[in-house]
């Protein structure tokens, strides 16, 4: 209401205000005082009957009617209210339940689908997806979509920057996507016209995704409907963060900080499970040769980078369900499964072969490097399997390094 009509509405009578019941209960009494001095004067043989009639006709007029009004606008007002509280209490609802699932997820991908499962009950005739930047943050992917997803709901944006939503980190509503003041990227969808909202995804504060929705025909997307959609984004973006924080916490718990290999401990938990399962094995102790000269010549920063050049040669000739680990200063522990010695003084060989080959660019001073190899057939126990390994390693240096050593004689 404008403010020009604010005091007209205060005063009109059938408003219902208490204003108006408060000038109504004065004229009341105005007008019976009026009524009880006509009535004596026109009709002295009937004072009272008179004076009633006209109260009651006054009473009905001047009060009854704007009272009955007001009750009415009050029912109005609290059925207004009540509806008001039932959605807040079914939007409190949904995002409880949304919460204890997302709870329960302990990796990104579950996450997503959750969220989506979630879209599809409180809204089904939408089709919504998810898209999320990668990590360099250059790039948005779909990641995640409703089930029965239109071609037409796909949106085409590439990048976080060229996202309306993304960029100025608000949610957005297209009613019709034929206007010219609709987003670029939902026009020209097959033809058919839709209404959308896109909701940003915050991670740890920063926009890194949004959460598109839309329904064919024209659509005004309401303050309910953004509530929803704003309630799953805001979830699915703390419970992306708090996986993501876990993630790093964990890997950094499991790895070596210099290299990024497995640390001691958390080889040793994998390799109980290989034990576990009666799985063959082999191991490789493998150790820098004249490190500490190398660290004394040129720097522990060139002795660090030697150690992270060996680090990416390993990585790179084992196979994915090889264990590579920083076994502690410059030594190497490598566990190779259903493989046997032989197999793994084949697999160092490469390993030393292309180690040669990365000294070209002159980073780092070439160095060598020297093993003892052992495995499951010749121990029951992993600890003494690294004894034997370690053995054989000693037997390698005082061979001349730069070689591995399977037996010894």
């Amino acid at each position: 209401m404008s403010a020009e009509g604010a005091p007209a509405r205060r005063f009109d009578p059938m408003s219902g205000n208490w204003t108006m019941i408060a000038l109504d209960v004065i004229w009341v009494v105005v007008v019976n005082v009026t009524a009880y001095d006509l009535a004596a004067w026109a009709f002295p043989d009937a004072t009272m009957l008179a004076f009633a009639l006209l109260s009651a006709v006054l009473m009905f007029t001047v009060v009854a009617l704007p009272l009955r009004y007001f009750l009415i606008d009050q029912r109005k007002v609290a059925s207004r209210r009540e509806k008001v509280i039932q959605v807040e209490s079914r939007r409190r609802e949904f995002e409880s339940r949304l919460g204890r699932a997302l709870d329960m997820t302990d990796e990104i991908g579950s996450a997503l689908d959750v969220s989506m499962r979630a879209v599809r009950v409180a809204d089904p005739e939408s089709h919504t997806e998810v898209l999320l930047a990668d990590s360099s943050r250059s790039h948005l992917t779909r990641v995640a979509h409703t089930a029965g997803h239109l071609a037409e709901a796909t949106c085409d944006v590439a990048t976080p920057g060229g996202c309306p939503a993304v960029k100025s980190g608000s949610i957005l509503r297209f009613a019709d996507s034929t206007e010219f003041d609709a987003c670029p990227y939902l026009r020209d969808r097959g033809g058919e016209t839709l209404g959308a909202a896109c909701v940003p995804i915050s991670v740890m504060g920063n926009s890194v995704g949004v959460l598109h929705t839309v329904r064919v025909g024209v659509h005004r997307f309401g303050d309910s409907d953004v509530n929803l959609l704003s309630t799953v984004a805001q979830q699915l973006g703390s419970r992306i963060g708090m996986l993501r924080a876990m993630s790093q916490s964990q890997l950094q718990a499991n790895t070596d900080p210099l290299t990024g290999l497995l640390n001691r401990r958390s080889l040793e938990n994998e390799v109980r499970i290989l034990v576990q399962d009666a799985q063959p094995f082999a191991v490789i102790l493998a150790d820098l040769d004249h490190f500490k000269l190398l660290n004394d010549t040129h720097g522990h920063d060139v002795g660090d980078r030697a150690l992270r050049v060996f680090s990416k040669v390993l990585k790179r000739s084992v196979r994915d369900g090889d264990l590579v680990s920083r076994y502690g200063g410059e030594e190497f522990l490598l566990v190779m499964p259903n493989v046997d010695k032989h197999g793994a003084s084949m697999v160092f060989d490469r390993v030393r072969l292309e180690l040669e080959a990365t000294f070209g660019d002159g980073r780092v001073p070439g160095f060598t490097v020297s093993a003892g190899i052992a495995d499951t057939e010749e121990a029951s126990a992993f600890d003494e399997l690294v004894n034997v390994a370690d053995s054989r390693l000693l037997a390698a240096k005082k061979a001349g390094r730069n070689r591995s050593v399977v037996s010894v004689d």
